[in-house]
């Protein structure tokens, strides 16, 4: 009977030392897929950022684009103004150059 306890008892211990062997290498196991996991989602979440960044950086630059075209196009309308508005004068800022040197 005595035996028979201790039997069991020894049984009991070496049971629980498998068990806390078998916990432990789950728990290691747990936490280096814990660690492949963040670091897929870290990857996932600097390529998101990546991603954004660069469309953020591609409408900036059609941005940029659109306003220089229209700044050439205005610059354009304001020379043909300016041409415009000599050529009307012209004869007229002649006149007046001739009329100043004669008197």
């Amino acid at each position: 009977m005595a035996k028979d306890i201790l039997d069991a008892i020894r049984a009991a211990e070496e049971e629980c030392g498998e068990r806390e062997a078998q916990a432990k290498a789950d728990a290691q196991e747990r936490a280096a897929q814990a660690k492949k996991d963040a670091a897929a989602l870290i990857e996932k979440r600097e390529q998101a950022a990546r991603e954004k960044c660069e469309r953020s950086l591609e409408q900036a630059r059609a941005e940029a684009e659109k306003a220089l075209e229209e700044a050439r196009a205005s610059a354009g309308s304001q020379c043909a103004d300016i041409s415009a508005t000599a050529e009307k004068n012209r004869g007229r800022v002649v006149l007046d150059a001739a009329e100043a040197i004669l008197r």
